[in-house]
């Protein structure tokens, strides 16, 4: 019975804080002059319900009907119906980057650091997935005597299809891997505060990726800048493009293989942390460093460990975004924030992996939907005011719990008033 009780709290408290944050944001809503609930309907609408959605009801069941005869009206699961392309496959196209980022700080918060490191790991693993995407292939292509590499055998190109995403994606795990040990080093042995020295690495990080796109690795004299296109063998071709062409679900959007890569990291670093020794370990660390050195835990190890595979989790974040949407690399990338709300989502979820892929999914589509309200003659701002507030009103976890406890004891009848009514009806 405790252990349901507590399923159910846990799964009540993100929906009450965000049915409050809805609620608390209608003032907002009401103050610029718009409609609540026509607001909401756009919102959810243009994050999660497909092409043409009005209502919240068009976000369960829609109806539409063929180009060629309007009057042959349809009913279609709301989620399934892909006609012109389903906004949903954009949000899990973001909600890639999203997943794979949370599950680096969860990976760091379980060690019991608090690494906000993030950003500054992901747009470094971009950076090396943006270089040796157009690099890599051409010293490939002059060893084996190619001069074109469209006239390049298809055997061969078949081969660097694997081969070269492959290098890409691993030189970006180390990447991102080493520059989150730093951060483990300086606080094992400096004890140099974590949140401290991650902040700092990401604004070098950050600067770093900004003077290589502005000037070694520009590509051109555009008023963007960026770096040289990667390679097509390089490339981490979406599902609209080669496995599933004609769905049209996928539409316009660049959701591919990096969706699958984060859902195989997220089982991955589930089974790490609560199925084998090295992350039991790592989760001794967070409860006690000292109780776990005389436990003959290897705190520091630990920790440096999670930090390593933290950082590996954003590099590679960085890459699929480069590989598999972007690319390339453009100036405004590395300042784009995209891992800190990565840690969003993971506080949101409470470290949970199961939390994390729903979260992940559920925050991107409002930031789709916010995007996409001012088209509708309502402030962008207004979308990140609703998110902010639930944000705020999720992270009040004890005053929800709190409430539930003191709800379920004015519930519970009086020890004497229920053993008389036992007596009775005995």
């Amino acid at each position: 019975m405790t252990r349901l009780r507590q399923v159910f709290e846990n799964a009540a408290i993100p929906i009450i804080a965000v049915l409050l944050g809805l609620l608390v944001s209608a003032l907002f809503v009401l103050f610029s002059g718009n409609d609540p609930i026509q607001t909401y309907q756009r919102l959810f609408c243009e994050g999660f319900g497909p092409r043409g959605c009005e209502t919240f009801s068009d976000l369960v069941i829609f109806r539409a009907a063929p180009e060629d005869n309007p009057e042959a009206v349809q009913t279609f699961f709301a989620p399934f119906y892909g006609g012109g392309g389903h906004p949903l496959s954009v949000v899990i196209e973001r909600t890639t980057i999203l997943i794979l980022t949370a599950l680096s700080a969860t990976v760091a918060f379980q060690a019991g650091l608090f690494s906000i490191g993030m950003d500054g790991q992901l747009v470094l693993g971009a950076l090396t997935a943006a270089f040796f995407g157009y690099w890599l292939p051409g010293q490939i292509y002059a060893l084996t005597g190619v001069a074109d590499p469209d006239a390049a055998p298809e055997a061969m190109k078949t081969i660097m299809h694997f081969f070269v995403p492959l290098v890409c994606i691993s030189l970006a795990m180390g990447v991102g891997a080493i520059y989150s040990w730093i951060a483990g080093y300086l606080k094992v042995k400096l004890n140099v505060n974590e949140l401290i020295s991650t902040i700092i690495l990401n604004a070098l990080a950050v600067r770093f990726v900004h003077y290589m796109v502005n000037n070694p690795l520009r590509a051109d004299t555009t008023n963007t800048a960026r770096t040289v296109r990667i390679d097509d063998t390089a490339w981490l071709i979406p599902f609209n493009r080669a496995l599933l062409p004609d769905v049209e679900w996928f539409s316009g959007s660049r959701v591919g293989v990096g969706i699958l890569m984060a859902i195989i990291a997220a089982f991955a670093i589930g089974f790490y942390l609560w199925r084998t020794t090295a992350g039991y370990e790592q989760r001794m660390t967070r409860g006690s460093g000292l109780f776990a050195r005389f436990a003959g835990v290897a705190s520091q190890r630990a920790a440096l460990r999670a930090m390593l595979i933290s950082g590996a989790l954003s590099g590679l974040a960085g890459a699929i975004q480069i590989l598999g949407v972007e690319r390339r690399l453009v100036d405004g990338f590395a300042s784009a924030g995209i891992g800190f709300d990565g840690v969003l989502v993971a506080v949101l979820a409470r470290e949970s992996i199961v939390g994390i892929l729903i979260v992940g999914l559920f925050f991107a589509g409002l930031e789709q939907g916010a995007i996409n309200l001012q088209f509708g003659n309502v402030p962008r701002q207004l979308g990140g005011i609703i998110i902010a507030f639930i944000i705020l009103l999720n992270s009040m976890e004890d005053f929800f719990r709190r409430t539930f406890t003191r709800i379920r004891l004015k519930l519970r009848p009086p020890p004497a008033r229920k053993a008389t009514s036992e007596v009775k009806a005995t």
